[in-house]
């Protein structure tokens, strides 16, 4: 299936022959195929989720800063492209009120920013489809003790130092979002260890959480800041129970 799969973009990539039809070849092959099927292979070989989550992160930067190099020529030139289609958008919707000024604004963004969109989201989404997976295992991980490898952190001040260097800011943002959304989830994980068991009879209440967390981006970088500190302050104390665990009779 996988095979097929993957000879049916190649065709149609060589079909259409242009930049475009090859970079959403490559995408699709590269980022979303191989990248998924290493994520799903650590999960049901090592039943490890830290340490898939930790690598599809590794994966997904490598691949975009190799992308960015191979397709740099042709980048710039498919957003172009796509200034038609935003166009077409404000035609049919004329409340959107898109100017050029700000589709401009729009592409520019989408452009600079390709490393974050394409590594946070297709975090998000592995770790959505974890859950899923999660659910309907025999075999399941507690979410609740999700904990990032520590080396990340080191990549979480480098990113910091290039961040706040002008010459290196774009990069530098660039990791910070990534790192951020793994940072998210395992600040998620925190906050599901200490009231898990409140929001799991509270249901309205847990829908209403996710709700404003999802639709407030303050809420989530508040969380994501707990996941970090959860590094140093080890707030669920699991190593400590780990080792109680450990040393029991039983």
């Amino acid at each position: 299936m996988l095979l097929s799969f993957m000879v049916a973009v190649i065709v149609m990539a060589s079909l259409d022959g242009s930049a475009a039809g090859w970079l959403n070849a490559s995408d699709a092959l590269v980022a979303v195929g191989l990248g998924t099927a290493m994520f799903v292979m650590l999960v049901k070989c090592r039943l490890d989720i830290n340490l898939a989550l930790y690598l599809l992160l590794i994966y997904l930067i490598g691949y975009c800063f190799f992308r960015n190099w191979i397709f740099a020529a042709h980048l710039s030139v498919i957003s172009q492209q796509t200034a038609p289609l935003y166009e077409s958008y404000m035609n049919r919707i004329p409340n959107l009120k898109l100017t050029p000024d700000i589709i401009a604004s729009v592409q520019n963004i989408i452009l600079t920013y390709q490393t974050a969109i394409w590594g946070s989201m297709h975090i998000a989404a592995a770790f959505f489809g974890f859950l899923l997976f999660n659910r309907t295992s025999t075999l399941k991980y507690p979410v609740r003790f999700i904990r990032l490898p520590y080396p990340l952190v080191y990549g979480m001040i480098l990113a910091i130092g290039m961040f706040l260097y002008p010459a290196t800011r774009v990069i530098g943002t660039n990791l910070l979002i990534c790192m951020s959304m793994l940072y998210l989830i395992q600040g998620t994980a925190v906050l599901s260890f200490v009231w898990g068991g409140f929001f799991a009879k509270a249901r309205l209440l847990r829908t209403m959480l996710i709700m404003a967390i999802i639709l407030n981006y303050p809420v989530m970088i508040l969380i994501a800041l707990i996941g970090v500190l959860d590094v140093w302050f080890n707030f669920r104390k699991l190593t400590f129970k780990e080792e109680i665990h450990e040393s029991h009779i039983n």
